[in-house]
This record gives C-alpha cells, structure tokens and sequence, in this order.
C-alpha cells in the first residue's frame, strides 16, 4: 500500500545557496552560515509556502531537502517552525509517494 508524503521542495538556486552556506567548524562538524537577510528570505519564503499549503487544505506536511544540509536546515527553521519536519530525500522509506505541492523559488 503506497502511502503519500505532502512536501515542500527547493529550487536548485535555493540548493546552491545553502550547500554555498556550509562550513566546517573548528570542531570538524557541518555548520550553515547564511548573510542574515538571505537567512530572512529563506525563512519568509517557506512561511509563505505553508500557508499556501495549508489554505489548499494540506496540514500535515515535510519540507524535503538534499541530505548534506538536511541536519542544518532544521536547525536554521527549529525556533520559527517548530512542528515542520525536514526530511532528507534518503529518508523516504519505500512505499511512499512524494507529492511536491510548493516549491520555494528565489
């Protein structure tokens, strides 16, 4: 039984400017680093993308993004959308379909 999975997507300049944003720490670990009003933008974007979602009746939903920043981006979004989980495109486990309802443009 195929089960779907509601998700707001990035676009590939969206992708590029956060994999752009990554940078190992002293610690050796994966840090994102934007410019405070790119950071904003990002932020504003999404909002805007669940709201969309949400007035087209979708509640339930999952921001889907590359795993090499997957950990990085729920950092940046944890404090503004607490209840949105962001999935890595590897952690869809088989018997699920994506369904891309929003894609946020820069």
């Amino acid at each position: 039984m195929t089960q779907t999975l509601n998700v707001i997507t990035l676009d590939p300049v969206w992708e590029g400017r956060l994999q752009q944003g990554l940078r190992r720490s002293a610690q050796g670990t994966a840090e994102l680093q934007l410019n405070p009003g790119l950071e904003q933008q990002f932020l504003s974007a999404l909002e805007a993308g669940l709201r969309y979602c949400q007035a087209e009746g979708y509640l339930k939903l999952a921001l889907l993004v590359d795993p090499r920043f997957r950990r990085q981006v729920h950092r940046l979004i944890e404090r503004r959308l607490p209840h949105l989980p962001v999935l890595s495109y590897a952690e869809i486990a088989p018997g699920f379909q994506v369904n891309s309802l929003y894609t946020l443009t820069a």
